[in-house]
């Protein structure tokens, strides 16, 4: 790999941990000298530092890790399949499945302007002319808890991998397996994959992820790239973060969900640099107002 676009893979990570640690802070922005990263919108290299993965973490999956792990499972799976706190908090956990009262909730929510689903990805309705919110229910999340102790079985293997094919082979879950791999991410954090031994050596490399890799290795940008090559690649990332990343940047928190996410949002990032298009979010610097603190700083 070039050295110098490896540099700035790692640059831009450690980069944008650094406003966001500027922002925790309170200090007022711009939070960087980078016009790219101080005029457009990139999502955290943690996760675990964004808006609502900590209400999750703090407010769904942690107070409910005594759970059976179906149920786990299927309350991971369903937030994610919703992605907004609002509607999270109005719903409530789910311990007993009742798919009429969480489309009347929708429903009733989006006959009042109130948020249901995220826009931070897409939520297909599968081409469908049924209101979202009755394709995301029969069809995306009915079968999951009809299927709800299989998955539980597929957790004692203690593997994400495992975990992200079985449910990717469920309507909703698969094609790149964007959905699946949000909630594998999710489960990792909870007592159902705690333990998974595969955090460190895979990930699931996303389009993204794979135009920064062709990127790296100066390879066409929409170049195929076969989930083993992408895995080896990663790994050969990760390995090389202590030799690019500060003394005074959290290594323990790097593994394979941060470079696969990275890449993503370093190809946006090269995309501005080298006039190849522009992220749709620009940042704002009106307010010195800090945000959550995540738990990795």
């Amino acid at each position: 790999m070039n050295h110098e676009l490896l540099s700035s893979f790692f640059y831009w990570i450690r980069e944008r941990h650094n406003i966001y640690r500027k922002r925790v802070a309170g200090e007022p922005g711009p939070w960087t000298n980078d016009p790219i990263l101080a005029g457009y919108k990139f999502t955290n290299p943690f996760r675990e530092n964004d808006r609502v993965t900590i209400w999750m973490r703090q407010n769904w999956t942690k107070p409910n890790d005594n759970r059976p792990f179906d149920i786990q499972i299927f309350n991971c799976c369903f937030f994610r399949m919703f992605g907004t706190i609002d509607f999270a908090e109005d719903h409530g956990y789910v311990l007993d499945w009742n798919p009429e009262y969480t489309k009347s909730v929708a429903a009733l929510r989006l006959l009042n302007s109130q948020p249901v689903f995220t826009g931070a990805y897409i939520i297909t309705n599968m081409g469908l002319s049924k209101p979202k919110q009755e394709v995301v229910v029969d069809m995306f999340l009915e079968p999951l808890w009809q299927a709800k102790g299989e998955l539980a079985a597929v957790a004692e293997q203690q593997s994400l991998e495992a975990m992200h094919k079985r449910l990717g082979a469920f309507p909703g879950w698969g094609g790149g397996g964007f959905m699946a791999y949000e909630a594998v991410t999710d489960l990792y954090h909870t007592p159902v994959l705690r333990n998974a031994t595969d955090k460190m050596t895979w990930a699931n490399a996303g389009p993204g992820a794979k135009r920064g890799l062709n990127r790296l290795h100066e390879r066409k940008l929409e170049g195929a790239v076969k989930p083993a090559q992408a895995n080896t690649e990663m790994q050969a990332l990760l390995a090389l973060a202590p030799h690019y990343l500060s003394d005074d940047f959290p290594l323990d928190a790097v593994d394979m969900r941060v470079i696969e996410h990275s890449l993503c949002e370093w190809d946006k990032y090269q995309r501005v640099l080298l006039g190849q298009g522009k992220p749709r979010s620009v940042y704002g610097h009106s307010t010195s107002k800090p945000i959550e603190k995540g738990p990795i700083l």
